[in-house]
C-alpha cells in the first residue's frame, strides 16, 4: 500500500553499557505511532537493523552503502553526556522512493542534521512536520566523539513552510524563547515538557496543554510519539488544541511500557480522553 505518512531520518544504533545495540531514533517512535493510529507510514534512513517486532507492514528504505549511525549515552552526576561512534550522511530526494513521495504527511526527523529543509520543495501538497532535535547537534570526529549542542537557525522563510514543528524543552537546553522566536513563523510549534505538558503556540500566540497522567517506566521516544500523534490528528481535524490534547494522551500511555511496545491503538486512546483533563 502507498504511505501516507513519510518518515525522513536515519534509525539508529544505540550502545548499551555491555556492548550490545538496540535500534532506536525518531524515526522508529514516530513511524510506529502513525502505524498505530491507522495510517501507512514508510521511513527512509540510513541502512539500520529493525526491533524484532517490528511490524512489516511498515517499510523501510535503506540508503545504499550507509549505516546506521551509533550513539552512546553515559550518564553522570551532572547529567547525560552522548557519543557518536559513527555517523551516516544526509538524505536527498533521490533516496525516497518515487512512489512515496505523494504522501499526506512529511515528517522531517533528523537525528545528526541529515535532513536538509531544502527537501521540503520536493513535497508542495504535503503537511510538513519536523522535530528539529538532530539540527541541534555538532560533533567533530574522530569517533567516538562527543555530541555538543549547537543552535539551529534556519532562514525564516523555509521555517514558514514548516507547518507543525515540535520540540522538548530539554532540546532547547530550558530556552524557551527559541521555540518562541520558531513561532513568529510556523504556524504551529509544540514546546513539549515531560510530565508538565506541553506549549502549543499558534501564530506565536502559546496555549499550555496538560498533560495525561501516568505510571512511567520508559520515557524514552514520548517526545516522538508526541509529534506524530499530533501530525496526525492535527491531519484529521485542523484543529491544534484537540490534535496537541491527543497527543498527550498517546505520548503519556506510551511511557508505560518499554520501548514501543505500548504506543497505543485508537481504542485505548479514545477510552483515555474521556478522562482527560484539560
Amino acid at each position: 500500500m502507498q504511505p501516507n505518512y513519510l518518515m525522513l531520518g536515519h534509525i539508529t544504533s544505540d550502545l548499551l553499557p555491555d556492548g550490545s545495540t538496540i535500534p532506536g531514533g525518531t524515526a522508529l517512535y514516530a513511524a510506529r505511532t502513525a502505524q498505530r493510529l491507522g495510517m501507512h507510514p514508510a521511513i527512509v534512513s540510513a541502512t539500520a537493523t529493525l526491533p524484532v517486532d517490528w511490524p512489516g507492514n511498515v517499510p523501510v528504505a535503506s540508503v545504499a552503502g550507509s549505516y546506521a549511525p551509533i550513539f552512546e549515552n553515559r550518564y553522570t552526576p551532572n547529567g547525560r553526556i552522548q557519543f557518536l561512534h559513527g555517523e551516516a550522511p544526509p538524505l536527498t530526494i533521490a533516496d525516497v522512493p518515487s512512489a512515496w513521495r505523494t504522501a499526506q504527511i512529511v515528517h522531517l526527523g533528523p537525528i545528526l542534521v541529515e535532513t536538509p529543509l531544502e527537501l521540503m520543495a520536493n513535497f508542495p501538497d504535503a503537511l510538513i512536520g519536523m522535530t528539529p532535535q538532530g539540527m541541534m547537534r555538532q560533533w567533530q570526529p574522530p569517533f567516538p566523539c562527543q555530541i555538543q549542542y549547537t543552535p539551529f537557525d534556519p532562514d525564516p522563510a523555509l521555517l514558514a513552510r514548516i507547518d507543525i514543528l515540535v520540540m522538548s524543552i530539554e532540546d532547547v537546553h530550558g530556552d524557551q524563547s527559541v521555540a518562541e522566536r520558531y513561532a513568529q513563523h510556523c504556524g504551529i510549534v509544540a514546546l513539549t515538557r515531560g510530565a508538565n505538558g506541553a506549549d502549543i503556540y499558534l501564530a506565536g500566540v502559546p496555549h499550555h496543554i496538560n498533560a495525561y497522567p501516568a505510571v512511567e517506566r520508559d520515557p524514552t521516544g514520548a517526545g516522538d510519539v508526541f509529534a506524530a500523534a499530533l501530525m496526525v490528528r492535527y491531519a484529521e481535524t485542523r484543529n491544534a488544541i484537540d490534535a496537541a490534547q491527543f497527543a498527550a494522551v498517546v505520548a503519556a500511555a506510551s511511557v508505560e511500557g518499554l520501548g514501543i511496545s505500548t504506543i497505543p491503538d485508537r481504542p485505548t486512546i479514545e477510552a483515555r480522553l474521556s478522562n482527560y483533563t484539560a
